[in-house]
């Protein structure tokens, strides 16, 4: 007899209902359209049917695989921005306008040149002491202690922390006293010494000051003057030439005149320096060649001590004339810098020294 519809499934044993009830249990049906390789935390939890399906954010984080499996495109990547410590400082560019103008007219030139300077001329005074006291002088013993002096103050000048202008005026003080001193044993001759120390202090100064300052129209009258304090040297110079009778001085008063003639290119173009630094250095040892020929033209016999003697008399002179011409160079920049500053430097048609160089109203170039 044919049962109605359910009652066979009452007729089972017990044991196949729970056989297939915990198969249920151990592998629940999948939704349909779900991933064979999901696992259940990442399947959607089932609905009820009928009822709303509100999509849930999961709360746990979802992998660059699985973004890429359900939007299938590639996930942006996000840039952290690092933190402003770890951020590289940076300092304010140098114009060009700055460069040109430290270029063409610096505060303080020639800073640690002094402090070398100061500290090799104090070496050689000590060292000239020396020798006084040893008796290989002229002046033997008695300018010994003065030597030590002006040696110390030297180095304690290039030793201490002292300021731009004291440094400077330091070095013309000491150059000057040196100087005196050693025109003390010029005899009946110290008017044309002291010419020629004050040209070989003067015009090397005026010459560097007018390279290193070669826009500042000051610059140039400054070596006007420096050539008119030069030119009692100058024409004693000329003078020795004259002579008939031909002798070794007139070798030094040759090399003068060229010295001095060749700073003449100080007066160029604001555009070049005039080798004015190179000049500077020709015309200090220019006069101190013609010094030491000229004592050498006097001697009648060269003894050791003598040779010693002239040797050591013009190295001195070389350096306490390049010791004051670098601190009047200095005291002139510490003076002039500001007013040297004064330059358009954004004005191309006018001359670095000021001059007007446009031309005239509708008119052009000339070449």
């Amino acid at each position: 007899m044919e049962k109605p519809y359910g009652e066979a499934n009452r007729d089972r044993p017990p044991a196949s209902r729970r056989a297939i009830a915990e198969r249920d249990k151990a592998a629940p049906a999948q939704p349909e359209g779900a991933a064979a390789g999901d696992s259940p935390a990442e399947r959607p939890s089932a609905a009820p049917i009928g009822a709303a399906q509100v999509e849930r954010p999961s709360a746990a984080p979802i992998g660059v695989a699985q973004v890429e499996r359900l939007s299938g495109s590639s996930p942006a990547i996000t840039i952290e921005e690092p933190p402003p410590s770890a951020r590289e400082h940076v300092t304010k560019p140098l114009l060009a306008s700055e460069a040109l103008m430290e270029d063409l007219a610096p505060m303080r030139p020639a800073q640690d040149a002094a402090r070398v300077w100061c500290a090799v001329v104090g070496v050689g005074f000590l060292l000239f002491g020396g020798l006084s006291v040893a008796g290989l002088r002229p002046d033997g013993v008695v300018a010994g202690p003065p030597a030590f002096v002006l040696g110390i103050v030297a180095l304690f000048t290039a030793l201490t922390s002292v300021s731009y202008r004291q440094r400077a005026i330091a070095m013309v003080v000491l150059g000057t006293i040196a100087t005196v001193i050693g025109l003390q044993s010029s005899g009946p001759a110290v008017g044309w010494g002291a010419a020629r120390a004050v040209a070989a202090i003067a015009l090397p100064a005026a010459l560097v000051f007018r390279s290193r300052y070669r826009a500042y129209a000051g610059a140039r009258w400054l070596l006007v003057a420096a050539f008119l304090v030069a030119l009692p040297a100058f024409g004693h110079a000329a003078a020795q030439l004259t002579l008939l009778d031909p002798h070794l001085a007139q070798l030094g008063a040759l090399m003068v005149i060229l010295a001095v003639l060749s700073s003449l290119t100080g007066f160029m173009g604001a555009e070049t320096t005039g080798a004015g630094s190179s000049l500077a250095v020709a015309v200090v040892l220019a006069f101190t060649a013609d010094m030491v020929i000229g004592r050498l033209a006097q001697l009648s016999a060269f003894t050791p001590r003598d040779l010693v003697g002239v040797l050591s008399a013009g190295l001195a002179f070389a350096a306490t004339s390049a010791l004051t011409s670098l601190g009047l160079f200095q005291i002139l920049a510490w003076r002039l810098a500001a007013d040297a500053r004064r330059i358009d430097l954004h004005r191309p048609e006018n001359d670095k020294d000021g001059r007007d160089r446009r031309p005239p109203s509708g008119g052009e170039w000339l070449t």
